[in-house]
């Protein structure tokens, strides 16, 4: 009856192992601590809604910071688009 039990009680959610250990003895789920991307890199995200680039927070308070602080200058061009993937400019 205690085998059939435990197989029908909720199983918890898939985490490392570790996890589920701290989670064992202490007896209560804490609130999970938001991971924070790794600093050394950026997000690129092209889609059809447009183009982004994520910065890290860090990257804000160092001198390369002040390359992406501020307005984006819109790029206006005097040809339009010619569909070509490379384009001879002279």
């Amino acid at each position: 009856m205690d085998t059939i039990n435990r197989l029908l009680k909720k199983q918890p959610p898939k985490r490392g192992r570790r996890a589920i250990v701290d989670l064992a003895e202490s007896g209560q789920e804490d609130e999970p601590e938001i991971e924070k991307a790794n600093p050394l890199y950026v997000r690129y995200t092209q889609n059809a809604n447009g183009t982004r680039l994520a910065i890290p927070e860090e990257w804000l308070g160092a001198p390369v910071g002040s390359v992406f602080a501020g307005a984006v200058p819109a790029a206006v061009s005097s040809r339009p688009y010619s569909g070509r993937m490379v384009e001879e400019v002279s």
